[in-house]
């Protein structure tokens, strides 16, 4: 029977997304200079990107964000001339509404959408005086004694006084996007001590257009009563077993728990599994795991329990089917893993580790499907889409967000779960537009081609139809936890006193269920293997593919 996952409409707040801006070197920057060629040439408009605003008007911070980072997307070059009084260059562009001189000033004054290129020098003229303290993105950091200006991007760590930004600095760099330390002596190749942060007068509070990205959820659709569905699991009465079990199968028994009952206003959201992130995770070949301490990443041989390192310090690792990425344990940002390029031992461009590339800046939480990368925003508001070029991101959802997850072709979204809403969004990369399938759910995962939720009270487990709201039960049985492979779904029991945590794997075909090992802290697969992480993080066990066989292939791994 069909089962339509309950849905409530709600409100999708238009909510300030901090992009996740973070990449080339710090170089030291040209100076500036008070002699601009500049009073015939101004804007024409402020462009697509300004909503169709007046040049010199009102402007949000995600306009400004979103006017910044087109230039980092572009690779506008600084001028080719005037760094000595010579004219300077002006970018002919229509998406910002130019054209803006290609400079530092200049390019604070394209991001703010003014009505002409303004200089170090009366940048202030448009704007008032804040403190390192209250910066927010979209403000400005102006050294009228060095000549220099960069744009404001958000912090990485306030209270270690890291922070992201973005600038037009020297000929032969792009402009670029970047971190620093407020403490430092030099920021961007000027005395940090000189910088004065600035607001812009016209700042606006709230979008000047509803982003395109973000839909409304349709209205809530039917629900159909669930009929139990055959070859449902009852769960083996056996002694808990760390994930490598002895005892045989149990073969399965129809269980009849009540049909669930939506609870709007519980909070469910369980994190993601470990298929594709956390301390282990698996490419479509490769197996990793990082160490008790996070000092290291780790690739497993294939060979009894052989590992070797691939990376140092790192907080999380997430996968795609082809790709590691690692989040740095100091910092936040995210780096991009690429066993091509090996480490030569000489120096490396700001950005580079050998194998590893910075590509971004914190993000709660990071998802990937084959060939696309995903970020959260740090504070969950907005979701943002890695372009490949490293420190450049597209926002692709202003909406709260509780966590993201992606099969081999698909992202999807899911609210916070409040007694508003808590629902899945999908979303279609070729429109851009999001759409409501269902929910909500205590957690959602994805094989290449079928998403599965776990209903918000844990008693069954249903498969979306491709048919926003309409859901497939195929498991009426009491369900922690839902793990997948590219093909294949897994599910592991409640630990109660008559289940101990056991996992289970789903022929979709036959519609029945197998039970294949004992309790584990989480699960995970490449194409060929699935892997399980013992209860208490001691170490990785390898599904033999016999049964309820495993082998021991680690010792301990990182909680």
């Amino acid at each position: 029977m069909r089962h339509a996952l309950p849905r409530r409409p709600k409100r999708l707040a238009a909510l300030a997304g901090l992009a996740l801006v973070v990449g080339a070197a710090v170089l030291p920057a040209h100076a500036d200079t008070s002699t601009h060629e500049t009073t015939d040439v101004l804007p024409r408009s402020t462009g697509a990107i300004g909503h169709g605003a007046v040049p010199g008007g009102q402007v949000t911070r995600d306009q400004i964000m979103d006017r910044a980072t087109d230039w980092v997307a572009k690779q506008v070059p600084y001028t080719h001339e005037g760094v000595h009084g010579q004219k300077y260059d002006f970018w002919q562009d229509e998406p910002t509404g130019g054209p803006y001189r290609q400079d530092c000033s200049g390019f604070i004054s394209m991001a703010w959408q003014l009505d002409r290129s303004r200089t170090t020098d009366d940048l202030s003229d448009v704007a008032e005086k804040t403190t390192w303290d209250q910066l927010q993105p979209g403000d400005a950091l102006n050294t009228t004694s060095g000549g220099h200006a960069i744009l404001f991007a958000g912090w990485n760590d306030k209270a270690k006084g890291t922070f992201r930004y973005i600038a037009q600095s020297r000929r032969g760099v792009p402009t670029m996007a970047a971190s620093a330390n407020r403490n430092d002596r030099k920021i961007a190749g000027h005395d940090a001590s000189g910088y004065q942060p600035l607001r812009y007068r016209k700042l606006a509070d709230a979008p000047a257009a509803t982003p395109a990205a973000v839909v409304p959820p349709p209205a809530p659709a039917p629900v159909q009563t669930p009929a139990a569905p055959a070859h449902e699991p009852a769960a083996p009465a056996a002694p808990p077993v760390p994930p490598s079990p002895t005892a045989p199968p149990t073969s399965p028994a129809p269980a009849a728990p009540s049909t669930p009952t939506p609870a709007p206003g519980q909070t469910s959201a369980t994190p993601s599994p470990a298929t594709r992130s956390g301390t282990v995770a698996a490419t479509g070949s490769r197996l990793y795991r990082i160490t008790p301490d996070h000092q290291a990443v780790e690739e497993y041989t294939g060979k009894g329990d052989t590992w070797v390192k691939v990376r140092g310090a790192t907080s999380r690792i997430y996968t795609s089917r082809s790709t590691l990425y690692a989040t740095d344990r100091t910092t936040g940002d995210i780096w991009q893993y690429d066993p091509a390029h090996k480490d030569t031992g000489s120096d490396h461009p700001a950005g580079v580790d050998g194998p590893w590339t910075r590509i971004g800046g914190p993000g709660a939480q990071f998802a990937a499907t084959a060939d696309r990368l995903y970020g959260l925003s740090p504070d969950h508001s907005a979701v943002h889409e890695y372009t490949g070029n490293p420190g450049v991101w597209n926002r692709v959802r202003l909406a709260g967000t509780d966590r993201i997850l992606t099969s081999a072709t698909t992202l999807y979204a899911v609210d916070p779960v409040t007694a508003a809403g808590g629902g899945i969004h999908q979303y279609d990369a070729a429109s851009g537009r999001w759409t409501d399938i269902g929910g909500p759910g205590a957690q959602f995962a994805a094989t290449a081609d079928h998403l599965y939720g776990v209903s918000p009270d844990h008693s069954a487990v249903y498969e979306y139809t491709g048919n926003p709201g309409v859901w497939d039960r195929v498991r009426l049985a009491g369900t922690d936890r839902i793990y997948t492979s590219r093909s294949t779904l897994y599910i592991t029991d409640p630990v109660t006193t008559g289940t101990r945590g056991d996992i289970w794997q789903y022929d979709r075909e036959r519609r029945t269920w197998t039970r294949i090992g004992g309790p584990g802290a989480s699960f995970l697969a490449t194409d060929t293997h699935l892997y399980g992480v013992s209860p208490g993080h001691t170490g990785i066990y390898e599904n033999t593919g016999r049964g309820d066989t495993w082998t021991k292939i680690s010792g301990p791994v990182a909680t």
